[in-house]
């Protein structure tokens, strides 16, 4: 079925510290700023892609816990890349939190977590 009217993708993301979070995005993903809110939220993008993340200043933020399976997924959504290792690389020489890489035969990936706690599959 042809798509005829989406065109990308919205995620909201929790924050506590606007600021420090923007940061951290601009530093460890490369978000590129599309629209400030601040202090309330801070609208961002990764170049290239047709997705917008908008952080959102929350307090009290407790992080959902994807339910049980058998299939190994642990997070909500993950980023793409085309050059896994490398990526994990350049995280970790940024000081970013991140798990080992799994490999799952045809996909490898780790999960990154942010400042909050906030969980990402990063995947090839």
């Amino acid at each position: 079925m042809e798509n005829k009217f989406y065109y990308g993708t919205g995620i909201f993301i929790p924050v506590s510290d606007l600021n420090k979070s923007t940061k951290w995005y601009k530093e460890m993903l490369g978000f590129e700023m599309l629209h400030s809110d601040a202090p309330e939220a801070n609208t961002m993008t990764m170049k290239g892609l047709n997705t917008i993340f908008c952080l959102v200043t929350c307090e009290d933020i407790k992080q959902p816990e994807f339910p049980k399976n058998n299939y190994d997924v642990r997070g909500y959504f993950n980023i793409l890349t085309k050059d896994i290792d490398k990526v994990y690389e350049e995280l970790i020489e940024k000081g970013a939190q991140v798990s080992d890489i799994h490999d799952y035969g045809n996909v490898r990936g780790f999960t990154l977590t942010d400042l909050d706690g906030n969980q990402f599959g990063i995947v090839t």
